[in-house]
């Protein structure tokens, strides 16, 4: 990392979700993205180091994924703005995919603002540019940090595989078509911050992933 920025990954969660930090040490600004359940090592860490969480950033709202939102709002404030792409909304809306596996889940929150593909957002000096990558979710995005060579993919891509397509919105052909329009077009140094797993990066996807 370069400058006062810095990406802090917590594994949260039964099923081991990558929750990422995003802070700038100048300003004690931070963005959390994917807060999964389990978040209080999160709300530890942020309040430790005295961050102001500016926002929290969904890539996709099945429930692994925004478990931990309610209590990020309870711990830094009901106006903290929680950014979903609105066509992942039903989604949220009717069990954010826990029904796939079984069970009821309620998030206890919503969504209170929306990304547009193309968006800028603006993290104090710096901007990640919203990509939307459906295929695993119909809302799915993807958040490239081109200052700090990151993007944050969700369960668009991993480490040598690709985002579930059998459950429900999902479509193997529409995923396959985002990681070709919006992953391997990015710099091979690229580091993906999946959603699970290890990181990876475009090249070594771009080389070695059997599905692509």
């Amino acid at each position: 990392m370069t400058n006062s920025f810095a990406i802090d990954l917590f594994i949260l969660g039964q099923i081991q979700n990558n929750t990422y930090l995003l802070s700038d040490s100048q300003t004690k600004r931070a963005i959390v993205i994917d807060p999964a359940a389990g978040a209080e090592e999160l709300i530890d860490g942020i309040k430790h180091r005295q961050f102001h969480l500016e926002a929290i950033w969904i890539t996709h709202a099945h429930f692994d994924h925004i478990a931990g939102v309610s209590s990020l709002l309870h711990a830094f404030g009901s106006d903290i703005p929680v950014y979903l792409h609105p066509d992942d909304l039903p989604l949220w809306e009717s069990g954010a995919g826990a029904r796939d596996f079984g069970f009821d889940f309620d998030p206890h929150a919503k969504p209170s603002a929306f990304f547009h593909d193309g968006q800028q957002l603006q993290f104090t000096t710096t901007t990640l540019k919203v990509f939307h990558v459906p295929g695993h979710t119909p809302g799915h995005v993807l958040l490239y940090w081109e200052d700090q060579q990151a993007a944050f993919c969700g369960d668009l891509i991993f480490y040598h595989g690709i985002g579930r397509t059998d459950l429900s919105y999902g479509s193997e052909e529409v995923l396959l078509n985002s990681i070709r329009k919006c992953v391997l077009p990015l710099p091979d140094t690229t580091t993906l911050y999946c959603g699970h797993g290890s990181s990876s990066t475009v090249g070594e996807e771009r080389q070695n992933n059997p599905f692509l």
